[in-house]
């Protein structure tokens, strides 16, 4: 263990816009978000229905408003949310990321954000990236590492090996 505590990975380069939605993704920043939106829908239809002497009555426009409600809460928000967070972090330009003994540190430029292994919540792998989450001063951070980017397959492998020791494995 003392060895990995030691070893080091320095990257160079950008995340693309897919890398970044299949971040998101593997990550589960939605999960909690689309069942809460999808619950919603169920009442605001179930609102929409009535009983009446005959049966029951559709009140059409309460059920259009709540299948206007799912459709964005479910589809329109979170691609929303995902380009608007692919933005503020500037994901396309280049940056260098460090992962060590201590934690992840990501600069562009001659800006810096570290998180230590004590604030990544956890770790994610899909079969093109690496996906650390964790907060950092408040603020949630998705870092993603495109496996493109490492030199080799074993230190990919060994970033593995390193982060589900450090960080768990996201489950």
């Amino acid at each position: 263990m003392s060895d990995m505590r030691e070893t080091s990975f320095r990257v160079t380069g950008n995340v693309t816009r897919d890398e970044y939605t299949e971040a998101a993704r593997a990550a589960g920043l939605f999960r909690r978000g689309r069942a809460v939106a999808a619950l919603g829908t169920v009442f605001l239809a179930a609102a929409s229905v009535s009983p009446s002497p005959d049966g029951l009555t559709v009140h059409p426009v309460s059920l259009g408003i709540a299948l206007a409600y799912g459709l964005v809460v479910l589809l329109v928000l979170p691609r929303w949310a995902v380009a608007r967070g692919f933005r503020a972090g500037r994901a396309e330009e280049e940056k260098r990321a460090v992962v060590d003994g201590t934690g992840v540190e990501v600069s562009r430029g001659g800006e810096s954000q570290r998180i230590v292994w004590d604030e990544v919540r956890s770790y994610h792998e899909t079969p093109r990236l690496h996906v650390f989450t964790g907060r950092s001063r408040r603020r949630t951070c998705l870092v993603v590492l495109p496996k493109r980017l490492f030199t080799g397959p074993e230190e990919s492998e060994l970033l593995v090996a390193l982060a589900h020791a450090r960080a768990g494995d996201g489950a």
